[in-house]
């Protein structure tokens, strides 16, 4: 193979000329009277450089996707993590290193947009808790999440419209990234967001790509073999296609002459370092040959761990981690519970009994002899602890917990901005608040987390349910039986949903659409699927 080095490089040799040269030193050293190769040792190559870095990986893209004339590119990504003390990975300036790599590449001739929008969001807002319109408290809702990012009600529908370029811009691209410590602490959740976004991105024909970032300090959040493992089964397991930009690995690979150390992270040369690999992953060529000199040195490795990354292996196996959201081992033709019997329990609880009749000859009962299988109970420690689900191996084999509802005086609104956070970090009326708040107090292996602002979220994004509610402060009952689809299958792995109704309008239809919808949020939690299998 022909290699060329630093030196040889220009800056704004066409790719065609690139071709052209290739052919003169094939030719050249074909002349002699030698079968027809080429010594690698006379132009100064190894065998190592095989795979040089400098090389075209192929032709280079079109990433003029739509043909607008115009290269779109969107960098989506919060600023500020859930994490206490854990830094985010910032596209801000990503965003600005991939502009200025693409504005100074005489290879782009196109309109240049890269624009970034930052996800995180708060709002602070009334919220009532219990039944009694009285009893209202102020919170600061915040949006660390890409779930809660999408489904965050102030400027829902022009979002939308951006996600699916049907605003200002018509994106070719849109790269996401996500809290690194949401991705290492609640894959699931993680990919049900990642997920959401890529299929509204997928709708206006863009490609989405998923930027694997890496952590500023593992002891926060996790190793990077966790972080390549979950981005690699988020993509691998889509419902669109996802490509994925391996940056993370990139800064793996570097020496640590070149891993410089900020505040701000990623750091200059992780910026840098992430918008070459993003340039590469869209042109299949080194960012080295745009007229911008950066750093060569940071292009080459960015270049080569996009390549090898393409065929690598990043995981393998079934998908088991240690999560609120990890799925369970249930298998029994009788599934036993225990709770304290309060009437938002009784409701989910109907609502799993509702979805169990759907199977062939499992039912559910009360209580019984040790172990019995869950025991379900409220998880906000703020309001009548003494609901709340309990943590005993010896008596549950497993502890599910969900937030309770807010009152009905606020809770169509203030549970759309309450699936993340609200408050301090302790506090758990939210789904998240629920699955960290059971990590820090080290509850798992058996406890477990039913999201259910982020599935009434859904419904109500699929025209399913109006209200949460089916009085002035019951879950309706359509949400009851979306979360105890969701336990059922987070418990047994399996779906039992029968045939769907004739009449999408009709509040069977409605219902059967809930049960579909708590069994493909419990799939894509505990397996990192987006792409959902058939459900018996």
């Amino acid at each position: 193979m022909i290699t060329k080095s630093h030196n040889f490089r220009t800056r704004n040799t066409h790719y065609i000329s690139l071709f052209y040269l290739a052919v003169l030193f094939v030719v050249m050293g074909c002349s002699k009277d030698e079968p027809s190769t080429v010594d690698t040792e006379e132009v100064g190559a190894s065998d190592d450089d095989t795979d040089s870095m400098d090389s075209p990986i192929e032709e280079p893209a079109d990433v003029d996707m739509n043909q607008d004339g115009a290269i779109n590119i969107l960098l989506l990504g919060p600023s500020s993590s859930i994490g206490s003390g854990v830094s985010t990975f910032s596209l801000g300036p990503v965003a600005e290193e991939l502009r200025t790599i693409l504005t100074e590449d005489a290879k782009v001739t196109a309109e240049i947009h890269i624009e970034y929008e930052d996800t995180y969001k708060d709002k602070t807002m009334m919220v009532g808790l219990g039944s009694d319109t009285g009893n209202q408290y102020e919170y600061t809702h915040y949006a660390h999440s890409l779930l809660q990012y999408y489904y965050w009600p102030e400027g829902q529908q022009e979002r939308m419209a951006n996600l699916k370029g049907a605003g200002e811009k018509d994106w070719d691209y849109v790269v996401i990234a996500a809290d690194p410590y949401i991705i290492s602490k609640v894959p699931g959740f993680y990919s049900l967001g990642v997920n959401t976004i890529a299929a509204k991105v997928a709708e206006g024909n863009a490609q989405p790509l998923l930027l694997m970032p890496w952590p500023k300090n593992e002891q926060n959040t996790g190793p990077l073999t966790h972080f390549e493992e979950f981005t690699y089964r988020t993509a691998v397991g889509a419902k669109v296609g996802i490509d994925v930009v391996p940056a993370g690995l990139a800064w793996q690979d570097l020496s640590s002459d070149l891993k410089d150390e900020q505040t701000a992270h990623p750091s200059p040369n992780g910026a840098y370092l992430a918008a070459a690999s993003i340039y590469t992953q869209l042109f299949k060529e080194n960012a080295a040959t745009s007229e911008y000199t950066y750093n060569d040195a940071l292009a080459d490795v960015a270049f080569q761990n996009v390549n090898q990354a393409k065929d690598a292996t990043h995981f393998s196996g079934i998908f088991t981690y240690n999560s609120p959201f990890q799925t369970g081992n249930v298998d029994a033709s009788i599934i036993r519970y225990n709770h304290t019997g309060t009437s938002s329990e009784n409701g989910i609880i109907g609502g799993l009994n509702w979805v169990i009749s759907k199977t062939d000859g499992t039912q559910l009962e009360r209580d019984g002899a040790p172990t019995v299988h869950f025991n379900l109970g409220r998880a906000n420690t703020n309001f009548e602890a003494n609901k709340r689900y309990k943590i005993d191996p010896s008596s549950f084999d497993y502890s599910i917990g969900f937030p309770m509802q807010d009152g009905s005086t606020t809770g169509d609104t203030s549970m759309l901005y309450g699936i993340d956070k609200r408050g301090s970090q302790s506090e758990n009326g939210t789904d998240l608040g629920v699955a960290f708040y059971m990590i820090r107090e080290n509850e798992l292996p058996t406890a477990r987390a039913v999201p259910i602002r982020a599935l009434y979220a859904q419904m109500k994004a699929l025209n399913i349910a109006d209200s949460a509610y089916r009085d002035n402060w019951h879950m309706s009952r359509d949400l009851d039986r979306a979360s105890g689809a969701y336990i059922y299958t987070l418990l047994t792995g399996k779906c039992d949903l029968g045939a769907e109704p004739a009449d999408a309008s009709s509040g069977e239809w409605r219902s059967w659409r809930a049960h579909k919808l708590g069994y493909e949020t419990a799939w894509n939690l505990m397996t990192l699927e987006g792409k959902i299998p058939d459900c018996d």
